[in-house]
């Protein structure tokens, strides 16, 4: 998963940017006093203006120079938050990958992005949010939140996110590291599908506490439903050599569908192996 064109635009923003440098340097008064600090702070206004009103295609450039920390850097994360939630998707894109690259002062403007009603704001700002990878514990409910999104392109954002997040304590005080076995156990006991499902994929982006964690996947294995079946099974694939004899071992199973998804899982698994 990748922001579009980001990696495209961050060269000509580079080269955008170095001429605006160049431009108010050789501007700038040779003396000492108030006008070089209005030449020095002529750059990042000219980016600012650029980004509010400028043509599309060079408001894009513009986002992608201001994916530079500066001393002014709130200023440019509420202009890129604009720019986020701009009827112009491809400029919301590019706005939440220059987000991600200012790193942590971003995250609550990205939170709030998760709200937002339109689902390819919030996509760009989960996404976002796990590019940064830091697990505040804004950024994880945030992301948590958004696994079930009623939009399925943000929901695959979402599970991607929780992979780069790290497991993290919620934020009630004694809550469950997201992530964990303890939140594995808790999630798969859920009656909402979504919610068993979420717990899997949240713990198959850390894979840890394989004793306790593989005999939970194994009976998640026989789930009702079909997409917790398969997460089960691509957590236990992913652990690899831990969880075989755990799978050889449900192939006696007394539920005909544990057996019929460890058998599965061990070809796979044995692929993956060889």
């Amino acid at each position: 998963m990748r922001f579009p064109r980001a990696h495209q635009l961050s060269v000509i923003g580079a080269v955008l940017a170095a001429t605006l440098l160049g431009a108010c340097a050789s501007d700038a008064p040779d003396r000492r006093g108030g006008g070089r600090a209005v030449a020095d702070s002529a750059p990042l206004d000219t980016l600012l203006a650029v980004l509010r009103g400028a043509p599309e295609s060079a408001r894009e450039e513009a986002a992608v120079a201001l994916a530079r920390p500066g001393p002014r850097l709130q200023e440019q994360i509420d202009a890129l938050g604009a720019a986020l939630r701009d009827t112009n998707s491809q400029l919301g894109s590019t706005a939440a990958w220059a987000l991600s690259q200012l790193g942590a002062a971003s995250i609550p403007t990205l939170v709030s992005g998760v709200t937002d009603n339109r689902p390819g704001v919030r996509y760009n700002s989960v996404y976002a949010l796990g590019a940064i990878g830091q697990a505040t514990p804004p950024a994880t409910q945030a992301v948590n939140k958004a696994l079930t999104d009623p939009d399925p392109t943000v929901r695959k954002a979402a599970a991607w996110a929780m992979t780069q997040l790290g497991p993290q304590p919620s934020k009630l005080a004694g809550g469950t590291a997201l992530g964990s076995a303890e939140d594995l156990a808790a999630g798969l006991k859920g009656l909402n599908p979504m919610e068993r499902l979420n717990a899997v994929i949240r713990y198959q982006g850390y894979a840890g506490e394989e004793d306790r964690s593989i005999p939970l996947l194994i009976r998640a294995l026989g789930d009702q439903d079909t997409r917790v079946r398969a997460a089960a099974g691509n957590a236990l694939v992913s652990l690899g050599s831990p969880a075989q004899a755990a799978l050889s071992t449900a192939l006696s199973d007394s539920n005909p569908v544990v057996r019929r998804e460890a058998s599965v899982t061990l070809v796979r698994m044995s692929g993956k192996l060889h």
